[in-house]
């Protein structure tokens, strides 16, 4: 967590610093995807993630499939396409949330993208620590769920077989009194 807080403040460091010169070119600040204003807008990383946050469902479908057909008309995506597929997959609580895709669009940019910042590189390992962390933890949920079942399937057994048990242990009590009762009337029985 104190990784993660610390390239938080790396990012926001980074930022602050480059700020003034984004400034000076920076296009303008799309205010809410609900204007007339697009998200192919925002190319700034941080930015960009800011738009997708509140976007809903449906407006985040459209830009999956905005930037999904890019790809189908020239073969592959730009890095900044790149990096924005990988962050709408990537939203946490978003029904087009894809981790193994998410994961390898963000290797791939990290690893070969040309015309990034720093603050881009280091927003791009960010996300991949967090998303990569969130797949370990699901993993191990699913594990441990998966365990927990198995778990309850065998104390079940153990259940049914501890109930048999008792029944054949039952069965034994009633058969050894049914024995000495017998045994009671046979010595019981005055010899002639």
């Amino acid at each position: 967590m104190t990784k993660v807080l610390l390239k938080v403040v790396l990012v926001i460091a980074l930022e602050t610093i480059i700020l003034p010169y984004h400034l000076a070119y920076a296009e303008p600040e799309v205010t809410a995807p609900t204007t007339n204003a697009t998200i192919s807008t925002a190319c700034d990383i941080i930015h960009y993630y800011h738009v997708i946050s509140l976007l809903n469902n449906e407006q985040e479908k459209q830009a999956v499939e905005s930037l999904l057909s890019k790809t189908a008309n020239s073969g592959t995506l730009s890095d900044c396409d790149q990096i924005k597929l990988a962050i709408l997959l990537s939203v946490p609580g978003s029904s087009l949330q894809d981790d193994k895709t998410s994961l390898e669009l963000l290797t791939n940019f990290i690893q070969n993208a040309q015309t990034i910042t720093l603050a881009d590189i280091t927003f791009a390992n960010l996300l991949k620590e967090f998303v990569e962390e969130r797949s370990q933890i699901r993993y191990q949920h699913t594990k441990t769920r998966d365990l927990l079942i198995l778990q309850q399937q065998q104390t079940e057994a153990l259940k049914e077989e501890l109930a048999k048990t008792r029944q054949q242990l039952q069965q034994l009590k009633s058969l050894e009194s049914e024995l000495n009762h017998q045994e009671k009337r046979i010595t019981e029985v005055p010899a002639s």
